[in-house]
């Protein structure tokens, strides 16, 4: 099982379980699969300080967790170890 945690501009922790599998599309390496992912969920994508998102399952449907440039992404792993850092570069 993933976890995601979002460390916010004003150090603000938020840990969201994702489950066992995620798609991270970003939009600069994505962004045809960006855009029909937000256009799918009913973001804008004219979000300048969005760079990616995550989409995965909960409650068998699809959600989608915005990645935004001033916060920092970590996906832990059920033991609380970082599996992957995702904070914009």
């Amino acid at each position: 099982m993933f976890i995601l945690r979002r460390i916010t501009s004003e150090s603000n922790e938020i840990n969201e379980i994702i489950g066992s599998t995620y798609h991270l599309i970003l939009r600069e390496r994505q962004p045809k699969e960006f855009k029909e992912a937000l256009k799918e969920f009913s973001y804008p994508d004219d979000n300048e300080f969005m760079y990616g998102v995550i989409l995965y399952w909960e409650n068998n449907s699809h959600r989608i967790m915005p990645l935004y440039k001033k916060s920092h992404y970590f996906i832990m792993t059920e033991s609380g170890k970082t599996f992957s850092n995702l904070t914009y570069k």
